[in-house]
Parts: structure tokens; sequence; C-alpha cells
């Protein structure tokens, strides 16, 4: 029953990408690299702006025909080149039963970007290679055991390069100001800092951190330009006129709909990461958070982040 619901589903999905087929290769532009800005390098990690990729290993090529379900054009290997520092996905039990946790967009009959193995497998080639970078990771759990979420950091080794809050900071107790230097970080080679939505147990396995616990975040699922905020929308239990002393993700991708089928809108992803201030684009909104927040907001999360000038919008921020 479920591999004919999924093969339902897959089909459907498949008729959904011709019926809106505009452009059948897009031509995405290969990202140049970031500039960073040197003197955040002795400022805390918690006192800047990276990037991020949502859905960072749901990739449109022309392999996949340039799938609806993709919200990258680059795999995480080039997005790590390109200067994104923070890394989203969703691990999902895997259909065929085996502990492996696999990385998907929604359903993985739809998109499957990979076993979690091999995404940190990259990850660390990235960090082995690139010994004073730093990297974000944020898994949205939907269901694999804490376990096998510390079993791939373990055989990849990147348990021991992962950054571990002082014990007296869990369950809500860090703050901005208890977050250490990049300098630091580095030094200690603590250079991974990794969140779980759900199922974390920093008692058990101390470096996947609770991400309500250290992270607020910003509305999604926006249809319209006109939709972005900064007020903290997840974790539910924050009023959202009340600014926590905590990291802030910002999320700033646009979805298209089709017949009740919400898919990434890449058709306006040039302004949607635009750095200019019209409404809808990522440097007014990352200004108007800054405002909102008098400091900087730490993450700001893409659909496509090689389209538009998301790196300028990231050196802007920190710059001044």
């Amino acid at each position: 029953m479920c591999t004919m619901l999924q093969s339902l589903i897959l089909t459907l999905a498949l008729l959904l990408c011709r019926c809106l087929a505009v452009d059948d290769d897009p031509h995405p532009t290969l990202p140049g690299p970031r500039t960073p800005v040197p003197s955040l390098y002795h400022q805390r990690y918690s006192e800047q702006t990276f990037i991020g990729t949502h859905d960072s290993v749901a990739v449109r090529t022309a392999e996949n025909r340039w799938s609806l379900s993709g919200n990258q054009y680059f795999n995480v290997s080039v997005q790590l080149q390109a200067g994104v520092r923070l890394l989203q996905a969703q691990g999902h039990r895997d259909p065929d039963g085996s502990s492996e946790i696999r990385l998907c967009h929604f359903n993985c009959a739809l998109m499957d970007g990979g076993s979690l193995v091999d995404h940190l497998r990259t990850v660390k080639r990235f960090l082995d290679a690139n010994p004073h970078e730093l990297i974000t990771l944020l898994f949205v759990n939907t269901g694999p055991a804490l376990e096998h979420w510390a079993q791939a950091y373990f055989s990849t080794g990147l348990d021991l390069l992962s950054y571990i809050p002082p014990q007296s900071k869990r369950d809500g107790y860090m703050h901005l100001e208890d977050w250490p230097t990049i300098a630091d970080m580095v030094s200690t080679n603590q250079r991974l800092v990794t969140f779980l939505s759900g199922g974390a147990d920093e008692g058990r396995v101390p470096y996947l951190l609770h991400q309500w616990d250290y992270v607020f975040e910003t509305n999604f699922g926006i249809e319209s330009p006109e939709q972005y905020s900064c007020a903290p929308a997840r974790p539910r239990w924050w009023d959202p006129s009340y600014i926590p002393s905590r990291l802030s993700l910002v999320n700033h991708f646009l979805y298209a709909q089709f017949l009740g089928f919400r898919y990434p809108n890449a058709t306006y992803a040039n302004t949607t990461n635009a750095a200019g201030f019209h409404v809808g684009e990522l440097g007014e909104h990352a200004v108007r958070c800054q405002s909102v927040y008098q400091r900087r907001p730490n993450f700001l999360l893409l659909d496509f982040f090689s389209e538009g000038q998301a790196f300028e919008v990231e050196h802007g921020m920190n710059a001044y």
C-alpha cells in the first residue's frame, strides 16, 4: 500500500512538472565566492549573519528535468565553496526500512537528496580542507530515532568536530552573549553546530542541539512578497512582539502554487534574493529585521541561493 501511494504521488508530481514547465533549461549561473569580513573572526558566532540554504540537498538539475521539488540549482559542495554556512534539510526514515536516514523534500518519493551519512561526509571534507571555517546544520527531524542521528555523526567523525555548549546553558539558558567567538571555535576545533527540530536529548548526545532552545524562526510558507516578517513565529510559545536573546533565523523563500500544489518559486528568485530595498527583496527584509532585533539577523534561509545577490546582502549585514 505504501509503495502504491508513493508511486501515485510521484506520478502526480511528474505530471505537475510537465504542466508547469515554462523553461526546460533555466541556465543557472555558478555562484562566485563570498567576501568575508575579517574582523568577525574575533567576534561571537551569535554576532554575525550567515547565508543558509533551505532544503539544501533538494537540487534541480537537467538530469531530474528541473524537478519542481528542488529548492537549489547546485549541490552542497558547490554551496559550501560559494560561501553558504548553514545547510538545512529534512531527515526521514528510510522507505526501505533500514536504519539509514534519508534527506528528502517532504516525501522521499518526490525528492530523495541522499543519505545523511553522505551529506555529513561532504561537510567533513569541506571542514578538513578549510580549517578556519565553521558550518551550521539544521535538520527537521520527521521521525528517525536519535541513536540513528548519532551513529551517522560517529561514523563520519563529525562528533569530534561538533560544538558542545556548557551544560549550564542547556534547556534554553544559552543567550547571545554566551556563544564563543569564531576564533575560539576554530582553536578548539569545534567547528560544526547542529540543531535538531525534534528528538534531541543533549544529556545523551550533547552535540545535537534542540533547535528551539537556541534559535527562533520567522514565518515560512510565503506565497506573496508582502508576507515576509521579522516576528518570531516558532517556537510558538513566544509572543511575536518579544525578541528573545537567541539566534535568529529569517525565512526568506517564496512559493508558487498550482491546483493546490505548492512548490519553490524559481521564476521570481532573482528578485527574492536581490540586494535591493524593495518589498520582497532580501536586502529589504534583512535590514528590516536588523532594525527590529537591534542586531544582525543570524541566518538568512534561501531557496536558489545562487540567484540574486545573497552574498552582497550578507557582506552588507556583517560589514556595518
